[in-house]
């Protein structure tokens, strides 16, 4: 192991053995399959929890934890733009091969803890007001805010381990925070502590998760250039209005539309959703590899290529499984009473289907820390709040605006790839003439 960077060499940047599309992918295959089976995992333990508590909570505390969890996965949004601009500065500040210690240093992660502890104060300044918007308690809002800072800390120690490229162990740790929950849920139902012990899980299983990714961590000395830099601010802008655009379709009908509608979309949402396991697993092993190599316009441009058509043919595929098998699935996951939810499934799927692929060219928005891409997206989370709000509560008017957004931003990330290869290119042509 490095001592500078933490780095497991069995873990560095592999060299193909051959050259082309056929080397890269006899190299990368294995831990790609690695991380997405844990990455799969963790989204299965996600689901587990989440039915455990719906069968052994009375209906209006399942809500009460939902409102929780409302508030926790908004935060969620805020502390992976988090991670992903450390995992951005961690891979452009060392080469795992030979660091570089003047740009390198260890230090507290003082971006999480400052960001975590604001975050977490406001959501409780805000409290009373929050849980009537929520229809829930203040004591469920100050528990909420309660976990913000612990998830920020988390968050900015993942993304050192994958900046340094210890992937496996990144999407590890994310995985085991899930189990965790399942694991302290049936502590919860073994012991009947009610809606109570069940908010007690998820604060159990993050405070363990954080000791654990911090030790791992450990080792990893972190880039001086923080996340309060150019750089830095503009991948969480593009991380958080991502993020946002892509889950705030169920805030909106929440807000707009009566409950019964709203909760039988969400649950065919999380279904469609699971569609963003490949662009995501792409992201965890990609992120840093696309970092370290934006000069190489022939090794960027494969791996786009390769991005965008998994996430493509994924996408397709799930719309014919949905169409195939939708009724079946949301009858055995959901029960007879969410049977409407299986006739948003396939809507719902062409809709994210231009999502999922922009999610894809994210990689290479998010590792070039494009301002062009934040701008875009800045304007397609006004174009989606203008159209949701006339919309709503027509979820198929809501579906085909969120799909052409969807369609608009991927067209813009191409292009804007298209150009900004070009312009790399020319200037540095342009400095080798020189």
């Amino acid at each position: 192991m490095t001592p500078a960077t933490g780095t497991d060499p069995a873990e560095s940047i592999a060299v193909p053995t051959r050259s082309g599309l056929g080397g890269h992918l006899q190299t990368h295959a294995k831990p790609l399959i690695i991380v997405a089976f844990a990455s799969g995992l963790g989204i299965i333990a996600s689901f587990a929890f989440h039915l455990v508590s719906a069968r052994y909570l009375s209906p209006d505390d399942f809500g009460l934890l939902a409102a929780f969890f409302v508030i926790v996965n908004v935060a969620a949004i805020g502390s992976g733009s988090l991670q992903t601009a450390v995992a951005v500065q961690t891979a452009a500040a060392v080469s795992i091969a030979s660091p570089s210690p003047q740009r390198l240093r260890d230090r507290l992660p003082t971006e999480a803890i400052v960001l975590g502890l604001a975050g977490g104060g406001a959501v409780a300044a805000i409290s009373p007001w929050l849980a009537g918007a929520l229809g829930t308690t203040p004591a469920v809002v100050i528990a909420a805010a309660v976990t913000i800072p612990f998830s920020f800390v988390f968050a900015d120690a993942v993304g050192l381990l994958q900046g340094s490229g210890r992937v496996n162990h990144a999407v590890q740790w994310s995985t085991i925070s899930q189990i965790a929950r399942v694991v302290f849920a049936v502590i919860v139902v073994a012991t009947a502590t009610g809606l109570g012990g069940m908010i007690g899980a998820v604060l159990a299983a993050l405070v363990f998760t954080v000791a654990g990714t911090l030790w791992t961590a450990r080792g990893v000395a972190r880039p001086t250039r923080g996340v309060f830099s150019v750089a830095g601010l503009t991948i969480m802008v593009l991380s958080i209005a991502f993020a946002w655009l892509t889950n705030s379709d169920t805030i909106f009908l929440r807000a707009g539309a009566e409950a019964h509608l709203a909760g039988t979309y969400a649950s065919a949402a999380i279904l469609v959703k699971t569609g963003f396991l490949i662009p995501t697993t792409l992201s965890l092993y990609l992120l840093p590899r696309f970092v370290r190599n934006r000069d190489n316009d022939k090794l960027a441009r494969l791996g786009v290529v390769v991005t965008l058509a998994l996430t493509l043919v994924t996408g397709v595929a799930m719309i014919g499984i949905f169409a195939l098998l939708g009724d079946w699935m949301i009858i055995f996951l959901y029960g007879e009473d969410y049977r409407q939810a299986a006739n948003f499934l396939v809507p719902a799927s062409i809709a994210y289907l231009p999502w999922i692929a922009a999610q894809g060219m994210m990689i290479r928005m998010t590792s070039t820390a494009s301002p062009a891409a934040a701008a875009l997206l800045l304007c397609a989370v006004a174009a989606q709040w203008i159209t949701f709000t006339a919309t709503i509560p027509d979820v198929s008017a809501m579906l085909t605006a969120f799909g052409l957004i969807g369609a608009a931003v991927l067209v813009g990330f191409i292009l804007l790839d298209i150009v900004g290869t070009r312009r790399a290119k020319r200037l540095r042509l342009s400095s080798a003439a020189e």
